[in-house]
């Protein structure tokens, strides 16, 4: 039988050679140019047009040029019968790892063979365009990211070469971005490395490029610093290596500083030597910065004037045997000794000067301000000084200064009194309220000590008046202004409070029937004397982290900032601040109450009081519990489920929710709703309910939607519905954001995309001639739901013997049966009779037979195939048909 069916395919295809076609023309239809993808599922779909005479033709596309290996098959059969006007073939792009540009190639539309008049028209060529794959341009990276450590250059240029480096393809040429950033620093980048940004072109076939990044002398003290050369962007189609796309580098410490430890310095003619610290490598604050590892050196001059406020080179001696001060590696102060003469010459304050010259600094450091240090001699020899009350108040007594000349014991009489129409005794509070002030030869100052009785009576702040007597004073001495002050001895034992919070259990959020409400109770311990008014702030936060700055408003029937009035004897006070009634309480969520200032109202006498003040924790927060919470009603999951049809008795899939406050009965609406393209397809026969309720009782905080799949045998693509949670049944009950629709998807089933073999009609064995086309049929059982790609193959070497020996099949949906045709190649070579089939060779020809088997492999994966073939023979001496 299967060599009957071969003789009438001959014989069809002899007679498709004579029919007429004189006014048949065949040509490419719609597009023929196109640019792709390199991937092993880019496919060319070209449509082969035949208009004119309605007869079978032959038509070959074919290659232009040379076969580069970038197409699966570089040739192709369409075969038009007499019904057909058209004819799709497929040019399937093959997938490698080769570096390559933009390559375009030509395919051309031929006759298979002389033909009767069938004439190829116009458009007859199409053009495929593969872009540029597997990184063509390159992938741009630095050949190193190995941290690069510099020192920076003294008046000198330095760079960092850094090297490019252009893997995989060189094709074009590229744009590369970079950025200069430091780690950690305040400062911009461009302040120590030129440039701090830019781009570099690497022209074609260039695989390699260094740039310089200069370092700067910026002469600023600096510790290590460490920046980042950072590949920003690429242009030109190349890509970055994010793995190597930035390199660090190190600036060692530099540029210690070099200066005075002070700008100026005040002494008495009589202070003898003094000593000026000169410092490397310290800031104001004492810390280390800058390099200590090499030896630093720097040379001072001195300065005098020639005015009244100038000192003389009579009024002090430079004690150092030279003038360069020598600072060895690690050592970081050096002291210049001076002493200043004392004479008996009446003077007004005199200064020199000492200046560090900047350009005598050798080594790895940088002059800084103060490196000029002025040293005054005070004002002197008035012999026996003028004494008066310094307003300079220590904490262990008054300090009375003494003038002018310290020479002689001089001494004062004082006497302290209340500055105020209280009459009791100072003594009460203080001691002694009155005294004698002795100052030594050569004393300058001297502390009036007085004792503050320690009591524990909470007490306001008190004035006194302080006078030095100038009838009193003994030694030669003189009295001057001030000679009176007034001081205070603040209030003392908390006079006027300290302010807390009550006990945890008197703070709490009430819910009652009629109305809400924070209830927070606030004490004040201590003394209770004076008005004070404590504010504060309370803030409703949503469950999460505890920030003020997540705070929501509309929730407290007031304002967040509230105040309240302790009055003089009160101890505490209850405040309760009202929660709206429409107010949604989040499960978690918190009320954040902080105590933000106390202040008295009214003071007297009116100076800077230690009280009132917090004491103890200046904010507490209160948890919103799932008991006094309003329900938030979500899905505890809004991923897609995914849910496979059962094969025999029904299935369910189930929903979870979760409802976070559980205070009072609730009941959710919910409804399925189909979606998607085929969402009309979807019926109560597929699953069940489309619609239902879920009733929390009080204190549930978990319930269940349970939908059934239904079991078929019908073959179906994936379908997809919305279970979506509609409305609840009581106001303060609400839907959680982003999790009110879950969406199910039933997948595919009963094979939607069909089952694939070779047409019994087409399984052969087939016998042709060298330049005989042969037609087979490949059918599609059980699903045609989906459009479908199926490779076929001729093997082996089918490419050396057929046109079209490779390529696709389109099934479209619904479409059961595609065609596929095949040329026996005509090479002109003398040939015995091959013969294809698996197993099947002849015992006559046993050195000469080849086996062609067309065998079905998959593009996509939705479809399965029958592990059927298809055999074609050729003719020989040594074949009994």
């Amino acid at each position: 039988m299967p060599g009957l069916l071969a003789l009438v395919g001959l014989l069809l295809v002899l007679h498709m050679r004579l029919a007429s076609s004189e006014s048949t023309e065949l040509k490419f239809s719609g597009q023929t140019v196109f640019f792709v993808n390199e991937s092993s599922k880019a496919i060319v779909r070209l449509v082969v047009e035949r208009t004119g005479s309605p007869v079978n033709v032959t038509a070959l596309i074919l290659l232009q040029g040379e076969d580069t290996g970038d197409f699966e098959s570089t040739t192709a059969v369409a075969f038009l019968q007499s019904t057909e006007a058209n004819k799709t073939v497929f040019i399937a792009v093959k997938d490698d790892d080769l570096p390559e540009a933009d390559e375009t190639f030509v395919f051309i539309l031929r006759l298979q063979s002389s033909s009767n008049g069938v004439t190829v028209g116009t458009p007859n060529t199409a053009m495929i365009t593969i872009l540029s794959n597997d990184n063509a341009f390159g992938i741009i990276s630095f050949n190193s990211t190995i941290l690069i450590t510099m020192d920076e250059p003294k008046g000198r240029s330095q760079y960092v070469p850094l090297t490019l480096i252009r893997e995989k393809g060189t094709y074009g040429t590229v744009t590369v971005n970079f950025e200069v950033s430091i780690v950690g620093g305040p400062n911009p980048a461009s302040e120590d490395l030129s440039p701090d940004s830019g781009n570099l072109t690497i022209p074609p076939s260039m695989a390699v490029v260094v740039f310089n990044i200069l370092i700067q002398d910026d002469k600023i003290p600096e510790d290590d610093e460490t920046f980042i050369v950072r590949l920003t962007g690429v242009t030109g189609g190349a890509l970055l290596n994010p793995n190597s796309s930035s390199v660090p580098i190190r600036i060692s410490r530099n540029d210690a500083p070099v200066r005075f430890s002070q700008p100026s310095l005040a002494v008495p003619e009589s202070v003898g030597a003094i000593n000026l610290t000169v410092t490397r490598g310290r800031t104001d604050d004492g810390l280390l910065v800058g390099s200590d590892d090499r030896e630093v050196s720097v040379t001072y001059a001195i300065v005098t004037g020639t005015g009244s406020a100038s000192a003389s080179l009579a009024d002090f001696v430079d004690q150092q045997s030279n003038r360069t001060l020598v600072f060895p590696p690690g050592i970081h102060e050096r002291v210049l000794r001076f002493v200043i003469i004392d004479d008996m010459i009446p003077e007004i304050a005199e200064f020199f000067q000492v200046i560090l010259l900047e350009e005598t600094l050798v080594g790895d450091a940088v002059l800084l301000s103060p490196s000029v240090i002025q040293v005054t001699i005070e004002p002197n020899d008035k012999p026996y000084g003028v004494l008066s009350i310094s307003y300079h108040f220590l904490f262990e007594g008054i300090t009375i200064v003494r003038n002018g000349g310290t020479h002689g014991v001089v001494s004062v009489n004082w006497t302290i009194t209340r500055n105020s129409t209280d009459r009791t005794a100072v003594s009460n509070d203080l001691y002694p309220a009155s005294g004698t002030l002795r100052f030594v030869q050569g004393q300058m100052a001297a502390v009036l000590q007085l004792n503050i009785t320690q009591d524990d009576l909470p007490e306001e702040a008190e004035a006194y008046l302080l006078r030095l007597i100038p009838a009193s004073v003994l030694g030669g001495a003189e009295v001057d202004d001030p000679m009176e002050m007034v001081f205070y001895i603040q209030d003392s034992d908390d006079v006027y409070g300290r302010f807390s919070f009550g006990s945890s259990d008197s703070q709490s959020i009430q819910s009652q029937p009629v109305r809400r409400f924070l209830s927070l109770s606030f004490l004040r311990e201590a003394g209770t004397w004076g008005d004070v008014r404590l504010d504060l702030t309370a803030l409703y936060i949503p469950a999460g982290l505890l920030d003020p700055a997540r705070a929501r408003d509309g929730v407290l029937n007031s304002s967040s900032t509230n105040s309240l009035l302790f009055g003089s004897g009160q101890s505490r006070v209850q405040l309760n601040l009202p929660i709206c009634n429409d107010a949604f309480l989040q499960n978690g969520a918190h009320f954040l109450v902080k105590l933000d200032s106390v202040q008295l109202v009214n003071i007297s006498p009116p100076v800077a009081s230690i009280s009132p003040r917090f004491g103890g924790a200046i904010n507490i927060s209160l948890v919103i519990t799932p008991d006094i919470a309003n329900g938030e009603i979500g899905f505890t999951s809004n991923q897609t489920v995914v849910a496979v049809e059962p094969e025999e008795s029904n299935a369910s899939t189930v929903s979870h929710l979760l409802r976070d406050g559980t205070d009072g009965q609730a009941t959710v609406f919910w409804s399925v709703r189909t979606t998607g393209e085929n969402s009309g397809d979807i019926t109560r026969d597929d699953l069940s309910p489309f619609s239902g309720s879920v009733t929390f009782l009080s204190g549930q905080s978990e319930a269940n939607i349970s939908i059934t799949i239904m079991a078929d045998s019908i073959p179906e693509i994936n379908e997809t519905v919305l279970l979506i949670l509609d409305r609840t049944n009581v106001e303060n009950q609400i839907l959680t954001p982003g999790f009110t629709s879950q969406e199910i998807v039933i997948l595919e089933n009963d094979d939607p995309g069909g089952v694939f073999e070779f047409s019994p009609g087409s399984r052969g064995p087939w016998f042709i001639n060298e330049g005989e086309t042969v037609e087979l049929r490949v059918s599609r059982q059980h699903g045609r739901l989906l459009n479908q790609l199926v490779r076929y193959t001729v093997t082996p070497s089918g490419n050396e013997n057929f046109y079209g020996a490779g390529g696709i099949l389109e099934f479209h949906p619904g479409e059961r049966e595609v065609g596929v045709a095949l040329v026996a190649m005509p090479d002109g070579v003398p040939e015995v009779r091959i013969a294809t089939g698996v197993g099947v060779l002849s015992t006559k020809c046993p050195l000469y037979l080849e086996a062609f088997v067309l065998d079905l492999r998959s593009l996509e994966v939705n479809g399965s195939y029958s592990p059927v073939y298809s055999e074609i023979r050729f003719y020989s001496w040594c074949d009994v048909p």
